[in-house]
């Protein structure tokens, strides 16, 4: 069986300010903003076309599974691997293929890992037809694969930290549309953030598909606190870009704390008494830190004060937590032929 191989990889995402305003109805009837960075944690997703059968399989190392068919048309459009299968109905190849994803981070880690499987399969579909597709699109069409054709609930930060990488604003206009900028960060400031920033993971899952559904569910409610939470968010994206633009990480990690202060108030389910016992336990050592994501479980993203980094590590270790190295990735979306 004659076959080519074609691979892409794609960094998840830490959102420091603004996650939740991506989201409708907010985005659409508000506007919004967020911050978030690309890490040098990747989802790869490897595409090997056979061109001799009409043959298809879909693998997911990360859960031990795999789901087969005669024909692209016969795969299934539900289970465990539903995003996986309707990439590969949207992207149609010629041929029959197999494509194997693996991610560095956990699922249900608040690092936007779908997001990243999916620009990275997009990614592996567009090398092997040749399709010049920018990041930007990319982003966009990965996304609407989630939100359209499966009617995942969410925004598109996930998608757009993946397919672009580095550290950027993400603005929402009201009535819809996205507008990213790339944000100019001092080195130093870059440099000091990945000296200093403390990525963990809590260990709990975070089900972000039902705390958005609790999320939009308060948002609708009378004098529901969501809507002015929601604002204050979307402010601290704005405030979080100046002091980064400014080179004051100082300032940036302080934010991180004000903004958990009011992702907290978008619905009870984004707070857990585990996460407030990593916090509590963090107190000393940091600067500010958040949630990341959604919330309600996850990973935390910490900004240590100096000299004091190891301290917060073995205070979250000791917790049961996992250090994930941070890094930010400056190239986003990757692809490759082998």
């Amino acid at each position: 069986m004659s076959s080519r191989t074609f691979i892409a990889r794609a960094p998840a995402r830490v959102d420091p300010a603004g996650g939740g305003t991506d989201c409708p109805p907010f985005n659409v009837e508000h506007g919004g903003a967020v911050v978030n960075f690309g890490v040098t944690r990747y989802a790869h997703a490897r595409l090997e076309l056979h061109e001799n059968t009409n043959r298809v399989a879909i693998v997911s190392e990360d859960l031990g599974l795999t789901v087969e068919a005669p024909s692209l048309d016969e795969l299934p459009r539900d289970g465990k691997l539903a995003l996986l299968q309707a990439i590969a109905r949207r992207m149609s190849p010629e041929h029959g293929f197999t494509l194997t994803v693996e991610a560095d981070v956990p699922p249900g880690s608040g690092l936007g890992s779908s997001g990243a499987v999916g620009v990275a399969c997009v990614g592996a579909f567009d090398e092997a037809a040749g399709t010049p597709r920018s990041q930007e699109d990319t982003a966009r069409l990965a996304n609407e694969i989630e939100r359209v054709d499966l009617g995942f609930a969410g925004g598109n930060q996930d998608s757009f930290g993946a397919a672009l990488g580095g550290m950027n604003l993400l603005i929402y206009h009201k009535g819809g549309g996205t507008a990213p900028r790339r944000l100019n960060v001092p080195v130093a400031c870059l440099l000091e953030l990945e000296r200093r920033c403390v990525l963990i993971y809590t260990g709990e899952v975070h089900l972000s598909g039902s705390i958005h559904a609790d999320i939009k569910t308060s948002y609708l409610l009378p004098n529901s606190p969501t809507v002015d939470a929601m604002k204050n968010l979307a402010r601290i994206a704005h405030e979080s870009a100046k002091a980064l633009e400014a080179g004051d990480a100082e300032r940036f990690g302080a934010l991180l704390s004000e903004n958990w202060v009011h992702h907290k108030r978008l619905h009870d389910s984004c707070d857990s008494e585990r996460l407030r016992a990593f916090y509590a336990s963090a107190a000393d050592h940091i600067v500010g830190g958040k949630t990341c994501g959604a919330g309600g479980g996850g990973c935390v993203i910490f900004y240590a004060k100096d000299g004091h980094r190891r301290a917060l590590e073995a205070a979250c270790v000791k917790l049961g937590g996992k250090l994930i190295p941070f890094g930010i990735d400056r190239r986003g979306l990757t692809r490759w032929s082998a």
